[in-house]
């Protein structure tokens, strides 16, 4: 039995989709032949070259129903053809990170490369006089502005990260019928379908079965794993075996009961995969042609009546169970990137707002400290998901382990979590180990990281400070509601406050800050969206956050929201779609009574975020929108004034003393100090830029600090902070009495408050 997993097209350009990486460890930990096939990249390389390129131009052709803007840029493009191909080859190696003598050209500006509407404006907002380091923006654009044309006169359906989502998103029953009816769309058809003929010509050709299994994250990826399964049907028939799973299976497809789905897929595997895959596996080897027993965590066609047949475990409503004892999840199971040509992917820049480059602009290397969400309480969320209700957190010291291997075997030494929310003790965990990695005598060279959290009452400016020495550089979290009541009413379990210290935590720390929030929930007025609004606006202009992103409310059946409804809870709200005639094809998202009132408000938010985010936080929030809205009903200075007091318990617990009594007998609950700083210096009287008297010297947040010693007492001192900065640092209590025994009791205060204003950190070590 031979197994090939696929990310069918279309997911992000710069780096591996995880998925198929920890499925393929997990297969062959289990005996079986694993390879991976990512059609993704793949497919963007037959189009976005000198030969794709020509076919488009050859078959492209104004739609029937355009304006005078869409008419005008498609004879432009049409126009610059021999422009486009002969550059667009050097276009992409530039992108993948090569030939940046390229880079200089694209800068010039001057007329010599083509161009389009996206690469206009943005020559406009620089002047018309971009410097060297702004093209990789300008090459962005322009990859964009191809796919637009691509889009317009060719293919409707297409663009760079997803194909015909279209007709896989929406609310109500979906008919499968539509969705076979996008599956001949032009890029499918002419550059996809000859792709997989070559990988299946690449294929050895003898008796075994083959399995292809395909992982569909995303709406986006639906057409192309269709494609993708009926190829593989038509070439092989009954000797292979096509599976599908992902995001948009476990979401959407957790209710189908469509037949003709099976005419592409023998099985839906549903979760993590690892269970239902297991008992694919297992059944296909047994044997059994009657197809009639029910898999689990799985979903197949009887071959008797041609129902579907569902297996256990994939109702929600049952209680949640371990993922180790079911999944198979352990902490041995990670992504396996070593056979991955990283060579391919692209790093696009898609924004300068630095927080928004870290998805696109680096190759990571993808994996999760944790399944599921340790919160998993929000009422919008889709908690009665495994991926959701079913926390474990893995192994820090195991994961770690790995991915320094991984690092050393594929040169990638940047790490995306891409947790649900990486639980604080795991992050610290990892960080302190990441630190360790890189002090003297060590051989592993640290990683760099960033991912989901929540914003939270554990995430002080102590742990944000070591988090950042162990190398995290980037945090993304919900805010969601950003008022007091929405977070209330929503069972976010944080609340206005616990953002700005976690915010102002993670900046004072140097680490990037991203914010998702959400607006037209059912229960929601005018009042709190502006006021939400509001809130955002005042933690941008506080210097709090660096990006954000306004999603619009949706209704999934999986929500703690619908759960209530179901059980007679929230009488006011009108659910529309909850049942129907036919066959179930897709069903997740729900309507209700009332949600398109809330469309008024998009482009306003967005407006509004984009403007935020370029630094002008001026602007009153009425002003963002054509037609009246409600005055923000918070104070002006909310958030300078939660600032204020974060700033003055910071200090406050900085100056804090540890108790002489503490018990340190259990080192892992005790509090400890990490000193962050850098080597101390013994620097004698005289010494340039030197205080008077002897000094302790080291430098913390680019800025030098200095602790005066009596000459004697210099030498033991460095030595003890020296014994600090190693591992996880020392019981707070032991230091400083160590402190005390050589600086003496009065000294030793005043001692305590420069070390701890000077990178000396205190951290519970079991948050």
């Amino acid at each position: 039995m031979r197994i090939c997993l696929v990310q069918p097209p279309l997911v992000q350009l710069n780096t591996p989709y995880p998925a198929p990486y920890y499925l393929k460890t997990f297969l062959e930990g289990r005996g079986f032949q694993t390879g991976v096939w990512d059609h993704s990249i793949a497919l963007f390389e037959r189009i976005f070259c000198r030969a794709g390129l020509k076919r488009i131009f050859a078959d492209a052709d104004k739609p029937n129903v355009i304006n005078e803007i869409v008419s005008y840029n498609i004879d432009r493009f049409l126009s610059e053809e021999d422009r486009w191909l002969s550059c667009i080859d050097r276009l992409i190696d530039f992108l993948r990170g090569n030939d940046r003598e390229f880079g200089h050209l694209l800068a010039l500006a001057n007329g010599i490369l083509p161009g389009g509407p996206r690469f206009d404006a943005c020559l406009d907002s620089l002047d018309a006089n971009p410097p060297p380091d702004t093209a990789p923006l300008l090459a962005s654009k322009l990859l964009v502005d191809l796919a637009d044309f691509i889009t317009v006169t060719v293919d409707p359906s297409f663009s760079l990260i997803r194909y015909v989502p279209s007709l896989t998103t929406g609310a109500g029953f979906r008919d499968f019928s539509a969705v076979e009816q996008g599956l001949n769309g032009y890029i499918m058809r002419e550059f996809y379908r000859p792709l997989l003929d070559e990988q299946w010509d690449s294929l050895d050709r003898d008796a075994q079965t083959l399995v292809i299994g395909a992982t569909i994250p995303f709406p986006g990826c639906l057409a192309g794993a269709l494609v993708c399964a009926a190829s593989a049907k038509a070439r092989y028939g009954d000797r292979v075996i096509t599976i599908a799973g992902g995001g948009y299976v476990n979401t959407e497809l957790r209710f189908m009961d469509e037949p003709k789905f099976f005419d592409y897929f023998d099985y839906l595997s549903f979760d993590r995969g690892y269970g239902s895959l297991t008992a694919i596996l297992e059944h296909t080897l047994q044997g059994d042609a009657q197809g009639t027993t029910p898999l689990y965590k799985t979903k197949h066609r009887s071959p008797l009546d041609g129902r579907v047949v569902t297996g256990p475990g994939i109702d929600t409503a049952s209680p949640p169970s371990s993922p180790s004892t079911i999944d198979g999840i352990s902490s041995s199971t990670f992504p396996d990137y070593r056979a991955v040509d990283f060579s391919r992917y692209l790093r696009p820049v898609d924004d300068a707002n630095p927080m928004h480059r870290l998805w696109s602009d680096g190759r990571w290397l993808k994996a999760y400290l944790a399944h599921g969400c340790y919160w998993h309480a929000c009422a919008f969320c889709d908690v009665g998901l495994d991926y959701i209700r079913n926390f474990e957190p893995l192994e820090p010291e195991a994961l770690f382990r790995h991915l320094t291997d991984q690092a050393e075997k594929t040169g990638i030494r940047g790490i995306h979590l891409v947790d649900e929310a990486a639980p604080p003790d795991s992050l610290l965990r990892l960080a302190l180990l990441n630190r360790e990695a890189g002090q003297p005598g060590q051989h592993t060279q640290p990683l760099i990281f960033w991912g989901n959290i929540r914003f939270e009452k554990d995430f002080t400016p102590d742990l944000a400070a070591i988090l950042a020495a162990g190398g995290l550089i980037g945090v993304s979290g919900g805010i969601e509601v950003a008022a007091e009541a929405g977070f209330t009413r929503i069972g976010k379990g944080i609340g206005l406050r616990d953002v700005v210290n976690a915010c102002a935590a993670f900046k004072e720390a140097g680490i990037l800050t991203h914010a998702y929030l959400i607006y037209g929930y059912w229960d929601q007025d005018d009042q709190e969206i502006i006021d939400s609004a509001e809130i955002l606006r005042q933690l941008f202009a506080a210097g709090l956050l660096d990006s954000a992103f306004w999603h619009k409310f949706v209704l999934t059946r999986h929500s703690r929201i619908y759960a209530e409804w179901k059980r007679g809870g929230h009488p006011e709200l009108a659910v529309k779609g909850d049942a129907g005639d036919g066959l179930t094809f897709a069903l997740n998202d729900l309507s209700f009574d009332g949600e398109e009132g809330f469309d008024k408000f998009t482009e306003g938010l967005d407006r509004l975020l984009a403007s935020w985010m370029a630094g002008d936080t001026a602007v009153p929030i009425e002003q963002g929108f054509p037609f009246a809205v409600p005055k923000p009903g918070v104070a002006a200075d909310l958030i300078p004034g939660l600032l204020d007091a974060y700033a003055r318990t910071r200090d406050r617990k900085r100056a804090a003393i540890p108790e002489p009594g503490t018990d340190t007998s259990t080192a892992g609950k005790a509090d400890r100090v990490l000193f962050l700083g850098s080597k101390p210096m013994v620097q004698p009287p005289g010494a340039p830029n030197s205080a008077h008297g002897t000094s302790l010297f080291w430098r913390w947040r680019l800025e030098d600090r200095r602790l005066r010693l009596a000459p004697e007492k210099a030498a033991a001192v460095q030595a003890l902070l020296k014994e600090t900065a190693n591992g996880d640092g020392l019981p707070a209590a032991d230091f400083y009495r160590k402190l005390a025994r050589l600086l003496g009791d009065t000294a030793v205060k005043k001692a305590w408050k420069i070390l701890r204003e000077g990178g000396l950190a205190v951290v519970t070590t079991k948050l």
